[in-house]
């Protein structure tokens, strides 16, 4: 089960239980521009702050069907039906709550999709390293993220730059009304990456004020509309020998 672990005595960190999903309800009321972020981090299944040594593909290649419970995902749902995602997964294709192609890989990398060092670990799967963020909608998918969202997460703090990531989603609608479930997704548009920053000081000033100034070069998702409007946090983590670390996460309602 999710304990909360002291990192280095002060820092009160999340660490989810080994494949067990984390779900909080947010509140937002009438928002047009909603920004949502996460400070994360992963750690060995029976360690609580042992980074290294966390390689894994769930699923026997080439190109099993996988139930979604082995499938990383990482943004907004729907406490009504669950089945309206909005966020990062590495599913390659179809939707989030029935069997989808290709085994789930936790692998080493640089800070793209190669490794031409080990500073990170990066979830993917075996069909292809280039897609990382979806728009699903029941049985629909809604939007497929191309190249340039891949997630990383530290795995040499020196390397990396620190032992968190800082990620972030930003959803827009043209009102919250008439058309309340129109909703654009963007992150950040990097080489081979989303993340905005990496960092040893994951606290809510720095969430807050990458989320006020959020990132202008975005993949963008949408806008389209979905039967339900995401009002759930959910992470997942489908791993056996890793679990994810939450250090940080946060909201700022910009319009």
């Amino acid at each position: 089960m999710a304990k909360i672990f002291l990192k280095g005595g002060t820092e009160h960190t999340l660490i989810l239980g080994v494949r067990e999903a984390y779900y909080q309800p947010f509140f937002a009321t009438n928002w047009t521009d909603l920004r949502i972020g996460f400070f994360l981090s992963v750690t060995q299944a029976g360690a609580d702050d042992t980074i290294t040594g966390l390689t894994e593909e769930v699923g026997t290649p080439p190109l099993p069907m996988l139930p979604s419970s082995d499938r990383f995902a990482l943004g907004i749902i729907d406490s009504a039906t669950g089945r309206t995602f909005c966020g990062y997964s590495n599913i390659w294709t179809g939707p989030l709550n029935v069997s989808t192609i290709g085994t789930s890989k936790l692998v080493s990398s640089d800070g793209g999709i190669t490794t031409s060092n080990a500073f990170f670990w990066r979830p993917t799967n075996e069909v292809s390293d280039l897609f990382s963020l979806r728009f699903l909608d029941g049985n629909v998918i809604r939007g497929r993220g191309g190249d340039g969202s891949q997630l990383h997460l530290p795995q040499d703090t020196v390397g990396a730059g620190g032992y968190a990531t800082l990620v972030a989603m930003r959803f827009q609608r043209p009102n919250a009304t008439g058309q309340a479930r129109v909703i654009t997704m963007t992150v950040k548009q990097g080489t081979h990456s989303g993340d905005i920053l990496y960092t040893s000081t994951p606290t809510q000033a720095i969430l807050e004020t990458n989320l006020e100034s959020f990132p202008t070069t975005v993949q963008q998702l949408g806008p389209v509309e979905l039967s339900q409007v995401p009002d759930t946090l959910y992470a997942y983590w489908p791993f056996h020998n890793s679990r994810l670390r939450i250090h940080c996460y946060g909201f700022v309602k910009s319009g």
